[in-house]
């Protein structure tokens, strides 16, 4: 029972390991010393996660939320793992109902450090925990991976977090090893905006890790944003002459099509030689479920077309 439109501008919200390492963690608030690694008979059985990235990794790791904001567009924005059925609307991302929290009686509130400000009236709901899944920056793989570790031991599920682990390792593994044919090839990741303007994954985002585990070169040399991605006018993409540009269409919003019917595009040495794909919606804030998706999408969106080009 969604309430009301999609909580933010698409724009505003887009903007808004393995090698995994598991050594330090991000640092808990200062009320989450107490809230460690959980026996099942301690766990929390009802959960209301305020972030979609961190409620996809929770279905991933077997807790389905009681609640999340808008469930149906948590699924579309993530993708895979999508959320069952039956998960209660709360509100809106960044303003949840308080008064619906109330009504579910959850037994722990999961939010993301963004959230923080919000920390005194959700604690008055359910004691909180927060996890930071997506932190942008160097070793943003290996945080994936510690802090799905930590979200798992506070959830009494440390055995998912193993195989979810391994899940991840496997598909960067294989299709690392399908790729290796096309070794250091530039790749520019995208998600096209609108007809004059894309966000381009920099260096801090999740998705240029795992292109790295890949084998595969980030074409995006320009800035980076403190977030995942940065947005620029079409004609930075001049830039990246020789990549091969795939359009990563968050939120379903599948853009690339569109662009056929505009000249400058079409003028841009990728689109010009066909060097374009479009794949399905990966986000990065999913940590460890956004690698095994986003290395999954990769492959069979490049393996058939340039192996056989060499």
């Amino acid at each position: 029972m969604v309430r009301g439109a999609l909580p933010l501008s698409r724009r505003r919200l887009l903007g808004g390991a393995v090698a995994l390492g598991f050594g330090g963690g991000l640092g808990a608030g200062p009320a989450l010393a107490e809230m460690g690694a959980k026996t099942p008979a301690e766990a929390p059985r009802r959960v209301a996660v305020l972030d979609w990235g961190l409620a996809a990794c929770c279905v991933a790791l077997g807790c389905v939320p009681v609640g999340v904001p808008a469930p149906s567009w948590c699924t579309r924005y993530v993708g895979d793992p999508a959320l069952p059925a039956g998960v209660i609307d709360v509100g809106l991302l960044f303003t949840p109902n308080f008064e619906l929290l109330q009504e579910l009686k959850p037994d722990a509130i999961l939010i993301t450090p963004g959230l923080e400000v919000m920390r005194g009236p959700l604690e008055r709901v359910a004691p909180v925990f927060a996890v930071a899944l997506d932190r942008p920056g160097a070793g943003v793989l290996e945080r994936a991976g510690s802090e799905t570790r930590r979200l798992a031991a506070f959830l009494g599920l440390e055995a998912a977090a193993e195989a979810l682990t391994a899940r991840a390792e496997a598909a960067l593994e294989q299709a690392a090893h399908k790729l290796a044919p096309l070794a250091d090839r530039p790749v520019c990741l995208v998600n096209i905006l609108d007809q004059r303007h894309v966000n381009v994954f920099g260096a801090s985002s999740l998705h240029h890790a795992v292109l790295n585990r890949l084998g595969l070169r980030n074409a995006w040399g320009g800035e980076s944003a403190m977030g995942e991605f940065v947005a620029v006018g079409l004609e930075r993409l001049a830039a990246v002459p020789d990549a091969r540009l795939v359009n990563v269409a968050l939120g379903g919003f599948g853009r690339l099509k569109a662009m056929a019917a505009n000249p400058f595009w079409q003028a841009l040495p990728f689109a010009r030689e066909g060097r374009t794909h479009e794949i399905g919606s990966v986000l990065g804030s999913a940590g460890l479920p956004a690698v095994e998706r986003l290395a999954r999408l990769l492959t069979t969106a490049l393996v058939p077309v340039e192996a056989g080009r060499g």
